[in-house]
Order: C-alpha cells, then sequence, then structure tokens
C-alpha cells in the first residue's frame, strides 16, 4: 500500500472528533481526577513485571530494619517499591497495632479503589467511541446532503462518514478495550502481591508493637504498672 493510498485513511477531522470527544465523555463521566488516573495507569502496561520480587525484597530488608532499630524507623527504608515503603511510613506513624492494622486496610482498599477506577474509565473510553464515531457519520451525512451539487464535497463528507465509524472501532476495540482487560489482568495480580506484602507486615508489627510501647513508658509510668500488675516483686525489690 502506497503512501498516497494510506493518507486516504487520515482525517485529522475525524480523529480530533473521536479522540477529544472520547477525552471529554471520560472526563464528564469520571472526572478529571479519574481520567488522570486512568491515563498514568496505562503506564503500568509495561511497568508491571517483577513487582512481586520487587515487593519481597524491600519487605525484608524493612523486616530486618524494624528488628534491629524498632518501629520508629521504619520510615527510613526507601527501597524499590514504593507500596513497601508507604508501609513502613505508616507503621512508623501509628500509635498501636490496631490502629495500624485500619490504616493498612484502608491503604489496601485504596489501592483497590484506584484500579477499579482506572479500568473503568478504559471501559467508559471503548463505550464512547462507537458512538462517537455514529455521531461522526450522521454529521458527514448532513454534510453529503449539503454538497449535492459539488462532487468534491460529496467525496469530503462520505469521507468523514466512514473514517469517524472506522476510528471509533479502531480505538473501542484494539485501544481502550484491549487496555482495560489488560489493566484488570494486571490489577489482580498486583492485588495479590500487596495483600501478601501487608500480611507479612501486619505480623511483623504485630510482633514489634509491644516493644515500641514499652520504650516509649516514662519511668514513672513503668514503675506504676508494675506496681498495679506484680505487687509482690515490687515489694520485695524494695526491701
Amino acid at each position: 500500500m502506497t503512501t498516497a493510498q494510506l493518507g486516504q485513511f487520515l482525517d485529522p477531522g475525524a480523529l480530533a472528533l473521536i479522540g477529544l470527544g472520547c477525552l471529554l465523555v471520560a472526563a464528564i463521566q469520571n472526572g478529571l481526577g479519574g481520567l488522570g488516573t486512568a491515563l498514568a495507569a496505562a503506564g503500568r502496561l509495561v511497568r508491571s513485571a517483577g513487582e512481586r520480587e520487587r515487593a519481597r525484597l524491600a519487605a525484608i530488608m524493612l523486616e530486618d530494619l524494624v528488628q534491629r532499630r524498632g518501629v520508629s524507623c521504619a520510615d527510613r527504608e526507601v527501597g524499590a517499591c514504593a507500596f513497601t515503603h508507604q508501609l513502613g511510613t505508616m507503621m512508623s506513624d501509628e500509635p498501636g497495632f490496631e490502629s495500624y492494622a485500619k490504616a493498612v486496610d484502608g491503604l489496601l482498599q485504596a489501592c483497590a479503589a484506584r484500579r477499579a477506577r482506572a479500568i473503568q474509565v478504559w471501559n467508559d473510553l471503548a463505550d464512547a467511541a462507537p458512538a462517537l464515531g455514529m455521531l461522526g457519520t450522521v454529521l458527514g451525512l448532513v454534510q453529503m446532503f449539503g454538497a449535492m451539487d459539488s462532487a468534491e464535497g460529496i467525496g469530503a463528507a462520505m469521507a468523514m462518514c466512514l473514517l469517524t465509524s472506522l476510528y471509533g472501532l479502531i480505538f473501542a476495540h484494539l485501544v481502550a478495550g484491549p487496555i482495560a482487560r489488560r489493566l484488570e489482568m494486571i490489577g489482580e495480580h498486583e492485588g495479590a502481591w500487596q495483600g501478601e506484602t501487608a500480611q507479612r507486615m501486619l505480623k511483623l508489627a504485630r510482633r514489634e508493637y509491644p516493644d515500641r510501647a514499652m520504650r516509649r513508658t516514662s519511668p514513672a509510668a513503668a514503675k506504676d504498672e508494675a506496681s498495679r500488675t506484680h505487687p509482690d516483686l515490687v515489694k520485695a525489690l524494695r526491701r
């Protein structure tokens, strides 16, 4: 196929109608934030490989740091996995295990919601493209009937009719639809390793938080606590 023949399939007006129209529909349905989330998620199509292994290595490094220095230093580990680092930061910031467990649960829910939102936007784009293609076809027919006295005008209008439908089908079934399905598969994989990492950090926090609480207890408070829990032992030591 020659360059001239390929040029017959290019129409800037039809491309603008489908491309900008799909973005406008997605922005109206999901907001600019949702559209930005979807476009950013598309970058994960080429960056998702090896995430589970990076998270596992980052978790090992974080466990070693916490066991040596305590949970107050958990936010100092900056590894290759942003999710694990976020878990470590929350471990350092939260005052106890219960609040940390709630924060971790909230983080997992937020990640799942963000993935679902991105997939929904791409599905909306796939749904909007054929409809906008039909809109372009109608507009092209209107132009064609308004230019019946000119063969050149009829040809341009007919091209608008056909190319908008073609672009809509291509974008829906070869771009947006496959991206949505791929993101769904990546999201299932991501949710699995994030859940595993979160459970690993919760086990670590359950072991380490009591030590942290003891370190934070003042000497006077520790003495009062000992008097309440082990009065006989305290009396014996005082003698």
